[in-house]
């Protein structure tokens, strides 16, 4: 095992910790004390503790998540699985070790904090190379096999669960779940979206070459150069193509002016970025 190899293991299981740990105190720290569900494999896990309360949750998910594995071992890539495995081993074990209560009376309050906690540990889940399991692999399985999305693929699996709930629970219990599912998926578009979110410069200026060769040498930003005319007087323009992270846009203006004072910039928000070191990973 090279080194590389090491520290990614290393930097991919720190994720998958962390993400286990906030959900984990979500479930055992505020929505277990309320009575109440959860979304995906955790809900199933969590109805079937309250109606037959002999085995802890972590042991129940862990016992739930074997015929999903099977499967994912078929359809789904082998790092994934691996990293899956390994993260699922870990929520199930921070399910059964976390388990000091939130006091938090308001019932609608707990489940808007569960949701920001869980959410915020979901968002960093996916940033790994894996997932905890359930929910996740089952999604990944519908859009391999189905073309489902992924966001479609998890509302069908947790309204499944939140149906299985309506015929078990008071309706109330449903309802602030429900509230805790939507509050969960807001936090995990904001948080892990937010770490992909990039800003686009488009700049035009006569004085492109010194620009792009301090951009790319000096401050080390990707440029890409783009052939272009002007639309009035027809004039050949090269065009400086940029992708940064949005601290970042003080500098490439302060760039631009100080070689070009009457350069064009154009900024762009470029919301999901996915590419090589920089934003999102596609990794299954």
């Amino acid at each position: 095992m090279t080194k590389k190899t090491v520290g990614e293991f290393v930097y991919h299981t720190a994720l998958l910790v962390l993400g286990s740990a906030l959900c984990a105190f979500s479930v055992n720290a505020i929505l277990v004390p309320h009575g109440f569900l959860a979304r995906g494999m955790t809900g199933a896990a969590l109805i079937v503790h309250y109606t037959h309360p002999v085995l802890p949750i972590g042991a129940l998910y862990l016992l739930m998540n074997i015929p999903v594995f099977a499967l994912g071992w078929r359809f789904v890539g082998l790092r994934f699985v691996f990293y899956s495995l390994w993260g699922m081993a870990v929520y199930s074990a921070m399910l059964h070790i976390i388990t000091v209560p939130l006091a938090i009376h308001d019932k609608m309050l707990a489940t808007v904090i569960a949701g920001a906690i869980s959410g915020t540990g979901v968002a960093v889940i996916l940033r790994s190379y894996g997932s905890i399991g359930g929910a996740e692999i089952l999604c990944v399985i519908m859009h391999k096999v189905f073309s489902i999305t992924l966001g479609a693929g998890s509302m069908i699996l947790n309204a499944v669960v939140l149906a299985v709930a309506a015929t078990l629970f008071p309706i109330e219990t449903v309802l602030y779940t429900l509230v805790y599912v939507a509050a969960t998926a807001q936090v995990t578009n904001m948080v892990f979206h937010g770490l992909a979110r990039r800003q686009a410069a488009l700049i035009i200026s006569d004085k492109w070459q010194e620009i792009a060769l301090e951009l790319t040498n000096v401050h080390r930003f990707g440029v890409t150069r783009i052939s272009g005319q002007g639309g009035y007087q027809g004039t050949d323009r090269t065009i400086l193509y940029s992708v940064i992270n949005r601290r970042n846009v003080s500098a490439l203006k302060r760039i631009v002016l100080d070689r070009d004072p009457n350069a064009f910039i154009a900024l762009m928000a470029a919301e999901d970025v996915t590419g090589v070191e920089v934003g999102n990973q596609p990794h299954w």
